[in-house]
């Protein structure tokens, strides 16, 4: 079990709550029948019984993918049935026969109002319905969980056998927001899948601007050479033309505050996908968007 998914899984599996408008979310992790591990967050709404929301796998690591899910909820048997069914984005290397090992796990005694916890055995099968790789998941619903994890700093605070240099570097409420962000990173591909004509690329300057500037390019042909990203809004409407529409954004400078950062949206009939660049001067990510057959 990796450090990383070790502190998570200390710091999120624990009776943990956070209700919304939106619906229920959770965090934990997955352990596969071959001893990997990963970080694992589900987001779902139920209405009558019609469950729907999202998973992600890996949740802020190198191969961070999004999968569309769906589901039933019985509530005379409280039984909660799910599935993933399509990836939304990977930011796994993709090979040429790509395919996606999806999780399909039934939870008994499950009470989307009173469950705090829960684990369940799950199987793994590819979109053919045959099986991949099966294993156990295990998740928590998240209530407060930035007040639990600042009672964990002011203990660290408290320790006096920890340098204040590692005190320092605990902070929670970046520490969300890093699990939570879709980071895009040099030399990394998000592959995004799409069953839309067009999709919207958005670029804009979530904080303070501070100088920064961009080479936008599409399937290798600048349309946006040195742009500098503000707090204004640019959009740009990509026609997916070709089965794969490649988007490169490299950083020409670092501005004010470094590194080089612009925050990258895109847009089609069914998905909203948030993201941010964060590149030093020169460096490059690039999204692919990958045309779905409907």
């Amino acid at each position: 079990m990796s450090k990383k998914f070790l502190f998570i899984s200390l710091i999120l599996f624990t009776p943990l709550f956070c209700f919304s408008q939106q619906g229920y979310e959770y965090f934990g992790g997955l352990i596969l029948n071959d001893s990997t591990s990963m970080t694992y967050k589900l987001s779902l709404t139920e209405s009558k019984g019609e469950v729907k929301g999202y998973s992600i796998t890996d949740l802020g690591g190198l191969y961070e993918t999004k999968s569309t899910v769906f589901g039933e909820y019985d509530n005379v048997n409280k039984e909660l049935n799910f599935r993933e069914v399509q990836t939304i984005y990977t930011k796994t290397p993709l090979e040429k026969d790509y395919d996606f090992c999806y999780v399909n796990t039934t939870i008994k005694n499950f009470s989307f109002e009173k469950t705090e916890k829960f684990k369940a055995n799950f199987v793994g099968l590819f979109e053919d319905n045959s099986q991949c790789i099966n294993g156990e998941l295990f998740l928590s619903i998240a209530q407060d969980i930035e007040d639990k994890m600042m009672k964990v700093k002011k203990k660290i605070d408290r320790m006096k056998r920890i340098p204040d240099s590692v005190k320092q570097k605990f902070q929670p409420l970046k520490m969300m927001d890093s699990l939570n962000m879709n980071i895009l990173r040099k030399n990394q591909t998000l592959s995004v899948f799409s069953k839309s004509k067009n999709v919207k690329l958005i670029i804009y300057d979530g904080g303070k601007e501070d100088g920064d500037k961009i080479t936008v390019s599409v399937n290798g042909k600048v349309i946006r050479q040195g742009f500098k990203v503000s707090n204004k809004k640019e959009i740009i409407v990509l026609s997916l033309k070709e089965d794969v529409t490649s988007v490169a954004i490299k950083a020409i400078n670092e501005g004010e505050i470094s590194p080089n950062t612009a925050v990258v949206k895109l847009e089609d009939l069914n998905n909203n996908i948030k993201a941010l660049s964060n590149l030093k001067t020169g460096e490059i990510t690039t999204i692919d968007i990958l045309k779905v057959k409907k």
